[in-house]
């Protein structure tokens, strides 16, 4: 009895190793498999306006000129192009508004000049001095992808010497988009 179940331990041992042997190719030998990594990369564009408080002038004489700086943060993964719009009306010529609805400064008279600002644009450029339209209006054309830049925006605002007294404002939309 003993004999039959050393003998039986021994073939269920040699069943076991065979099959083994067969499902894993020979004993011992290296088998393979692969991995394929992808990814899809989306779009990253952004932008952000920092120093908005250069171009609130207060009360200012007429006659004179102002001017302020405001700065057009950007990151972006691809070629992008920086537009502006008035959005605060739609008045063809009227560049400021006055608090009464009747009077403003006409848009001749406010302009935007952009320059590199720091870090630089990678690639592209500014603009001389433009009106405010109610259209996109370019700011900057031809960036290149880049991981921060700043374009820097110069208002310039020429308060006409018999300009009713009042508070003129306008509202400025800036857009970057992929180009």
């Amino acid at each position: 009895m003993k004999i039959k179940i050393v003998f039986s331990v021994f073939v269920l041992g040699a069943i076991v190793a065979l099959s083994m042997f067969y499902l894993n190719g020979s004993a011992g030998a290296a088998t393979t498999g692969t991995v394929s990594p992808s990814v899809t990369v989306s779009s990253t564009l952004s932008l952000a306006l920092e120093d908005g408080s250069n171009v609130e002038w207060a009360s200012k004489p007429a006659g004179t000129t102002q001017t302020g700086i405001v700065q057009a943060r950007v990151s972006s993964n691809t070629n992008w192009t920086l537009y502006v719009k008035r959005t605060s009306d739609t008045g063809i010529t009227c560049g400021l508004a006055g608090e009464d609805g009747t009077h403003h400064i006409a848009s001749s008279s406010f302009t935007y000049t952009s320059t590199s600002g720091s870090p630089v644009p990678p690639a592209g450029s500014g603009v001389g001095a433009t009106q405010f339209n109610i259209t996109d209006t370019d700011v900057w054309t031809g960036g290149a992808a880049t991981g921060d830049c700043r374009v820097a925006v110069t208002y310039s605002l020429v308060i006409p010497g018999d300009q009713y007294p009042q508070g003129y404002s306008a509202t400025h939309t800036y857009t970057v988009v992929p180009s």
